[in-house]
């Protein structure tokens, strides 16, 4: 690991993003549990309160959808990151006007501008550090961005439970509040990362490419460095050729001809893993379930806060033992199996136990909903971000992880908008819809998913059957790779001459 330290380093300062993404989406669940942000925003005969309730939640996942959505073009046109630094500001645009909001009309829009940027950010964080990462080391970089996403949701959980020993609206303001530290100190960060290599080699910016991967790489020896720029450089060539069409935005519309629409469908599945397996509608509908098991008020904010370090317990075991080390098929599987299992035991005591009369009872509930919570980051924190950048060339990924990222957000749309009304309706037998949909997930990931493991990405590009510089005519990329090593060359005999001091 001693030469990955510099790599580290631009990686914690990316995955800060995560940090910003899970007190973002966490605090949401706690200000909805504070008495002093019910008073204000729901007085005594304020109407359709669910239905406020559900559009305060739901149109932060709708902001989300249309971030995702636009991301790619970001992603495109601008680079890496400067869609990282521009997603972030705006974070603190919408954590502001949701700080300062004076009713539900403004925390609305606050919360939707605030998705717009986190629908931004989702996807531009994974393909920065896939673009960085080596292959054998590129799922368990993820697994820091994972970690802090999941120490997002701790912060979020024990700011909203310091906050209940406030009183008015201090308890909600200065909750929302704290959504802006961890953006601001990314914004200025963002200012000593370089540039992603991959996106430079786009855009035909070879003597800044070759300076990024210098810095990245640094206690990397000179072989590592010309092995990695020639290989880089000749398959995006590569595709460049296979190309019809450069249009800003075209790559959108390559997403879903013939010969990508398969990457694309599944990308998609694997990121709907995060909605229809329920990790959503749990983490943001929490207090409904610790109140039908009778915990309610502040005991249920401090379960809340308790139940965000299972993710960052989970997110360790997975750096520890499973990202790069299991087959990410495998990892796929028996993650969605492992949640069947649970999210049915929780159904079961949830069927005897639900009415809260029996405290032993709904101590297992809260349990299981604990070891849910552990098992979703054992197997997905990460490796959701992980699997859909390895699926896509150079060109097509930003593109193919805002679309993936898109339809989650529809996901979560919807099921925020009915889950609150299903836990009322159909109380327990709720789970059973999750449980159906991890399972058929789990033959799908069995049957179809594709394994990446240790593969860069230039090579995984050739399970799809596309052109690679493995696979490819050994005359044309023999032709390619000789021209970037005669460049690469030139430019290193210019840097030694310019570096020459006359005496």
């Amino acid at each position: 690991m001693k030469k990955l330290n510099r790599l580290i380093l631009y990686v914690l300062t990316i995955s800060l993003g995560g940090l910003v993404i899970g007190i973002d989406t966490g605090i949401i669940a706690s200000v909805l549990s504070q008495k002093g942000f019910q008073a204000y925003m729901f007085p005594q005969g304020t109407k359709n309160v669910t239905s406020l309730v559900g559009a305060i939640v739901s149109m932060g996942a709708a902001g989300g959808a249309i971030g995702s959505l636009i991301s790619g073009f970001f992603l495109e046109k601008l680079g890496r990151r400067k869609t990282l630094w521009i997603s972030t500001f705006f974070t603190i645009v919408g954590a502001t006007l949701q700080t300062a909001a004076n009713g539900v009309a403004l925390v609305i829009v606050g919360r939707t501008i605030a998705g717009i940027a986190l629908g931004m950010l989702r996807p531009t964080i994974p393909v920065y550090i896939s673009e960085i990462a080596p292959a054998s080391q590129r799922a368990r970089l993820m697994g820091i961005f994972g970690l802090l996403i999941a120490g997002g949701y701790v912060c979020a959980g024990w700011i909203g439970y310091a906050c209940s020993f406030a009183s008015g609206q201090v308890t909600w303001r200065l909750a929302l509040a704290m959504q802006i530290p961890a953006a601001a100190v990314l914004m200025g960060l963002i200012l000593f990362v370089p540039e992603s290599p991959r996106w430079l080699a786009q855009r035909e910016r070879y003597e800044d490419m070759d300076r990024c991967m210098r810095r990245i790489y640094s206690d990397e020896d000179e072989d590592f460095f010309i092995r990695s720029v020639v290989e880089i450089r000749a398959q995006i060539q590569l595709e460049a050729i296979q190309r019809t069409t450069k249009t800003l935005g075209h790559a959108l519309i390559e997403l879903f001809n013939s010969r990508n629409i398969k990457r694309t469908a599944v990308a998609i599945t694997v990121l709907q893993v995060g909605c229809v397996s329920g990790a959503l509608a749990i983490q943001q509908y929490q207090s409904i379930l610790y109140a039908s098991l009778g915990y309610t008020g502040r005991k249920a904010l401090l379960i809340t806060a308790c139940y965000s370090f299972m993710g960052v317990l989970g997110q360790f075991i997975n750096i520890l033992a499973i990202s790069d080390k299991w087959p990410r098929v495998r990892t796929m599987w028996v993650g969605c199996l492992s949640l069947g299992v649970a999210l049915s035991l929780l159904m079961a005591i949830s069927r005897f136990y639900g009415n809260g009369l029996n405290p032993s009872g709904a101590q297992a509930g809260v349990a299981f909903i604990f070891i849910y919570s552990a098992l979703y980051a054992m197997f997905f924190n990460s490796t959701l971000h992980t699997i859909p950048p390895e699926y896509f060339p150079a060109h097509l990924r930003g593109y193919g992880l805002s679309v993936g990222d898109f339809f989650q957000g529809v996901s979560n749309i919807w099921l925020s908008q009915v889950t609150p009304y299903a836990f009322d309706a159909i109380r327990w037998k709720y789970y059973s819809v999750f449980i159906a949909s991890v399972i058929l997930l789990a033959v799908f990931f069995k049957l179809f998913l594709k394994e990446t493991n240790q593969m860069t990405l230039e090579r995984t590009a050739g399970l799809f059957g596309d052109e690679t510089v493995y696979n490819s005519s050994i005359d044309k990329v023999a032709h390619i790779q000789h021209g970037v090593a005669d460049q690469i060359e030139i430019g290193n005999r210019a840097t030694n001459k310019r570096n020459i001091t006359p005496t």
